[in-house]
């Protein structure tokens, strides 16, 4: 077993602020994929979530030196990260940039899933993009990360409570949104 790998966040990050760098890319091993995949369910574009990914370690490995230990990495890491996505959605925002319906390739994590679940995750992933950025944000997290309210609260920094109402409002817009996609009035029965 490596040394990055045996060694825990906190370790690694004392080893950083020690002038130690490479340790960093002990963290960017063990997060890559899950803050890949956050920010992939936040943009939904390839290219722009290997941007924020990138971006997302350039300003952890510039502010770790500043990093309160009395916290857990992941939960300032993926703070980052969506704040880069919020900005990137206001940037795109302000440019009123159309996205582009089947420009994107897409990948669905499960190869074995049927073809109708992949018609259908495409169908919630761009009816995901119409939600507010707070809903949106909040679904993401819970609906794809399968983070607890409590973890989505503290990544926010915002109440229990807000993050159930927010995720509550995201559900009904989404439902909502996805009503001509359920044939014959079928109820979603999806875990939205």
């Amino acid at each position: 077993m490596s040394q990055a790998k045996a060694d825990t966040d906190l370790e690694l990050i004392r080893r950083v602020k020690s002038g130690e760098t490479q340790a960093f890319d002990g963290l960017m091993q063990r997060y890559a994929t899950r803050i890949y995949q956050v920010i992939y369910g936040m943009v939904h574009n390839q290219a722009d979530t290997q941007d924020l990914s990138q971006e997302t370690f350039i300003h952890a490995y510039q502010g770790i030196k500043g990093f309160n230990e009395k916290y857990r990495f992941y939960t300032w890491l993926y703070r980052i990260a969506i704040n880069l996505c919020i900005n990137h959605w206001k940037r795109k925002k302000t440019a009123q940039l159309v996205p582009i319906e089947n420009g994107e390739s897409y990948a669905d994590p499960n190869p074995n899933a049927n073809p109708g679940s992949q018609d259908l995750r495409r169908v919630v992933e761009r009816k995901l993009l119409q939600l507010p950025e707070e809903q949106k944000t909040v679904f993401v997290l819970r609906t794809f990360e399968e983070m607890s309210y409590q973890e989505i609260a503290g990544v926010l920094g915002i109440s229990i409570g807000t993050v159930m109402s927010r995720l509550s409002r995201a559900r009904e817009k989404l439902k909502e949104l996805l009503k001509d996609y359920m044939p014959n009035n079928q109820k979603l029965t999806t875990n939205i």
